[in-house]
């Protein structure tokens, strides 16, 4: 395996572990890098020159959630004691203290619009707050174990949140209802991240895989993706869509393309488990974080080696879409769930089955049926390899992100649609070699089989001259006399 690539920054100054790490970009253009730790503080980071600029110190214990405004100018951070600090970026002062968790506060996100401000907490209840006067509006208390993680969906209309219950529930984000039957998985849900067009919901668990759900159906998009081998704690999304992140208790964090679903670029390993990864405004930097109490940031523009195979023609799509073969839902997939509008709500009692977790592998769905939800059929993925510790690693590299396409060629263009061939049974008699019949022995007359076939002349006046032929033939013949 190709040696992990080094770090460009290390931002020393936090003395316990580090929970999360977000980019902020404000009015001056000046980016920066926000960290929540278990020393209690959070604290903003110059990416230049990587020195630290200020600590905020509000929280009287474990800071862990973070969020941060479009606009840079509010930071919003939650802690163990259950306490969420919205802070002015540029004053560094306090705004408001919401004190309605009774324990920690591990995840905040604000809502596309930034109006809506959501918050998870271990106590198992997401809150709703109203970003703006700072009020809650929505108490959500359905899951059965500590929730995780949440995530606004990039239309703003959804809201998506992950439990230890092993489950992952959608929000209808204006009135507060689930949408969809609970998506089942084998471990505690740790990490959401939404496709750009908000169609698709990716998820991380303890057991270390990644699941891919169609968000208004609530089924399975093909197999999970085997990425670590331990429990991942965190996803992240590039700003174009193409790039995903994960951050596991392996001690390492990896890329993975969103259209192939296989690795991009070079493992980042660090020493100890990482709890965080986030991407740059621009991309091109990535952020680390966890139990080494050191903030990492690496440049992924320049990544020369790719552990991954060849990207075929038919994978490249846009990255909103994360549309390919592996996204076709499973046979198993609730036939009640083929296609339900967003209005339809489901009670909060209705589970859906764990079996939906763990579907098979994809296969090809019927030829004469379009769903929207079902993408058009591409080339399957190459074999991979399995390494001892169990993730998933192609086998071949490509040069760049960016390469050109490598087509497969044992597989016919998937953009065509391919009838089936009856294939003939054991009782039925198969011609090493049909004789041809007369007339096919001479192109000139035969100009279509299916007339000759049927005795139905293309040319009357040859097949008059030959009955007629055929006619006086028989008057001679001394066999009729």
């Amino acid at each position: 395996m190709e040696q992990s690539p080094s770090p460009i920054r290390s931002l020393r100054g936090h003395t316990r572990l580090i929970q999360e790490v977000l980019f902020l970009q404000n009015g001056n253009h000046k980016l920066k890098v926000i960290s929540t730790s278990d020393d209690k503080t959070v604290r903003i980071w110059d990416v230049e020159t990587g020195e630290q600029e200020n600590s905020l110190e509000g929280h009287a214990s474990k800071t862990c959630g973070l969020a941060v405004s479009m606009d840079g100018r509010r930071i919003v951070s939650g802690a163990l004691d259950g306490k969420i600090i919205i802070w002015d970026a540029d004053t560094k002062e306090i705004i408001r203290c919401l004190s309605h968790h009774t324990a920690k506060v591990i995840c905040i996100r604000f809502s596309p619009d930034e109006k809506r401000l959501a918050s998870a907490s271990t106590d198992g209840t997401l809150k709703i707050w109203d970003a703006e006067i700072e009020e809650l509006v929505f108490d959500i208390d359905d899951h059965q174990d500590k929730l995780w993680t949440v995530a606004y969906s990039p239309n703003g209309t959804k809201i998506a949140s992950g439990s230890f219950d092993q489950t992952v529930r959608i929000w209808n984000a204006a009135t507060g209802k689930q949408q969809t039957q609970p998506l089942s998985h084998g471990a505690a849900v740790r990490s959401i991240v939404w496709s750009l067009d908000s169609r698709r919901l990716i998820s991380a668990c303890d057991d270390g895989q990644i699941y891919f759900w169609s968000a208004p159906t609530g089924a399975q998009l093909g197999s999970a993706l085997h990425a670590h081998s331990n429990a991942i704690n965190l996803l992240a999304i590039s700003p174009d869509g193409e790039l995903m992140a994960s951050a596991s208790d392996d001690h390492t964090a990896r890329l993975w393309s969103t259209s192939t679903r296989k690795p991009f670029g070079r493992v980042l390993q660090h020493a100890s488990r990482v709890f965080t990864v986030a991407f740059s405004p621009d991309g091109q930097l990535v952020a680390t974080g966890g139990v080494q109490n050191i903030i990492f940031l690496w440049d992924i523009s320049q990544e020369c080696t790719i552990m991954t195979n060849m990207v075929s023609s038919s994978f490249i799509s846009p990255a909103s879409n994360i549309t390919s073969y592996i996204d076709q839902p499973s046979a198993n997939s609730p036939p009640t769930l083929d296609e339900l509008p967003d209005e339809i709500e489901f009670s909060s009692a209705t589970v859906g089955s764990h079996a939906a977790a763990t579907l098979p592998s994809p296969s090809l769905p019927p030829q004469d049926h379009f769903n929207p939800e079902t993408p058009t059929p591409v080339r399957t993925l190459p074999p991979v390899e399995l390494l001892s510790d169990g993730i998933q690693v192609p086998s071949e590299t490509i040069n760049s992100r960016d390469a050109a396409p490598s087509p497969s060629p044992s597989l016919p263009p998937q953009s065509f649609s391919h009838y089936q061939i009856a294939v003939a049974s054991v009782s039925t008699p198969v011609l090493a070699s049909p004789p041809k019949s007369f007339w096919k022995r001479f192109p000139m007359f035969n100009r279509s089989a299916a007339s000759v076939d049927s005795k139905r002349w293309k040319f009357p006046h040859i097949g008059n001259i030959m009955q007629r032929k055929h006619r006086n033939a028989g008057h001679d013949d001394p066999q009729h006399q």
